[in-house]
């Protein structure tokens, strides 16, 4: 009797992989690479992990930081001589180790690299010798930065201390009428967590030198409601549209708090629960903007939110559509969508649909995905898959910015 084997025609052996080279919060010159999986990949056609670099054309090249990125072996011993060099010396110099050195003969070693122009070239890995074999590479896009512009509100929201609960009994809600993100410093301390997020896929923001900080009435004081009533205009609307800024502006609204007193027990959020709220610039042109709750603007969820106002996630084909990488529409169940991911991969990703990480007692790796316990992450996908709907975020954001730019 004979007994069947399993071919595999096309498993490849990697020596090496890259990684990010921290773990913890989001740093602008460490970012995180696309790895996922090295065959079949529609957009970039090399099996390689793909990093982005942001660039700021208006410095000198001196004053250019270094980009950190860290090679692990994999499928090698740790005596084995490797060596790292740049395909293209005008767009990119290795910094470490020096030029010549061999790499540490350890598991895990830090690359630092300068870009300076640009474009995409590769990180080469070489067994032996500097100009030996490639055993792996890393393709580096290198991202020109584009500046869009924010006006940033903390209006002062009148309206009741009482709210009505799940089952329609009224509640005590006393928060502040104005969020505490209300001067030029404590908004530019809130976007720059999101810059070091954005950085390395060509985006930054520009905060205007005033913070409006009118008034504005709504139900519950220091609260927008996402409750759309049968008939008028719903709070995020009104909120949007006062005393917005046009022309391509990214309007940001900073209040106490975000909450949804819709009369139905499945889906009421009441205090500490909706973090940020957002619409896409290039879906709803005329009133796109973005809500921040005080207790979780931070650079993740801020850089989440902006991610949708530049059309993330990008789903152009009919229902069931993606809304986060991890959520698709389900008309049965209002809200975020309908959770069809929970994986490594989709909790590194930006646009994962939570602010945190639930703990699984079975898969512990899964709770710290390389930004600390129980953290997101921030990367945005580059390569395009088959069949994958939410891909190629990184080109989705530099479109919308562009778009951005060029509004009359």
């Amino acid at each position: 009797m004979s007994i069947p084997k399993a071919i595999y025609k096309w498993t490849a052996v990697v020596p090496v992989r890259f990684a990010r080279a921290i773990n913890g919060a989001p740093q602008a010159n460490a970012p995180d690479p696309d790895d996922r999986g090295f065959t079949h990949c529609i957009k970039t056609r090399h099996e390689c992990a793909v990093l982005p670099v942001g660039l700021d054309e208006s410095l000198a090249e001196a004053a250019i930081p270094e980009t950190r990125v860290r090679l692990v072996r994999v499928d090698m011993e740790n005596g084995g001589q490797l060596f790292i060099t740049s395909s293209d010396a005008a767009r990119l110099e290795v910094t470490m180790p020096a030029a010549g050195a061999a790499l540490p003969s350890q598991e895990k070693m830090m690359i630092k690299f300068k870009v300076k122009t640009a474009g995409k070239c590769f990180l080469e890995v070489r067994f032996g010798a500097a100009n030996g074999p490639i055993v792996h590479r890393l393709q580096i896009v290198v991202n020109a930065i584009r500046r869009l512009q924010v006006k940033a509100h903390a209006p002062r929201i009148t309206g009741a201390t009482t709210i009505n609960d799940k089952d329609g009994n009224p509640i005590p809600f006393a928060v502040p009428a104005q969020s505490s993100n209300n001067t030029v410093g404590a908004v530019r301390a809130v976007l720059s967590a999101a810059d070091a997020i954005c950085f390395p896929y060509g985006i930054q923001f520009d905060v205007d030198p005033v913070v409006d900080t009118s008034q504005l009435n709504l139900s519950a004081r220091g609260a927008v409601d996402l409750y759309i009533p049968p008939a008028g205009t719903d709070e995020f609307d009104t909120t949007v549209r006062h005393n917005r800024v046009e022309h391509g502006i990214i309007n940001i609204y900073f209040v106490s708090q975000i909450i949804d007193t819709t009369p139905d027990g499945d889906i009421w959020c009441g205090p500490n629960a909706v973090g940020g709220v957002a619409m896409s610039a290039r879906n709803n042109r005329n009133d796109f903007g973005v809500l921040l709750a005080d207790w979780a603007a931070g650079g993740q969820t801020t850089a989440h939110e902006l991610g949708h106002v530049l059309n993330l996630v990008c789903d152009p084909k009919p229902s069931p559509k993606f809304v986060h990488v991890n959520t698709r529409e389900d008309p049965a169940s209002p809200g975020t969508g309908r959770d069809v991911r929970n994986d490594i991969i989709s909790r590194r990703r930006l646009m994962w649909a939570y602010t945190n990480l639930l703990a699984d007692p079975n898969m512990p790796y899964r709770s710290n995905v390389g930004y600390g316990a129980n953290q997101p992450g921030s990367m945005l996908t580059i390569k395009q898959f088959k069949n994958d709907r939410t891909d190629l975020e990184m080109q989705e954001v530099q479109s919308s910015a562009r778009w951005l730019l060029n509004r009359p």
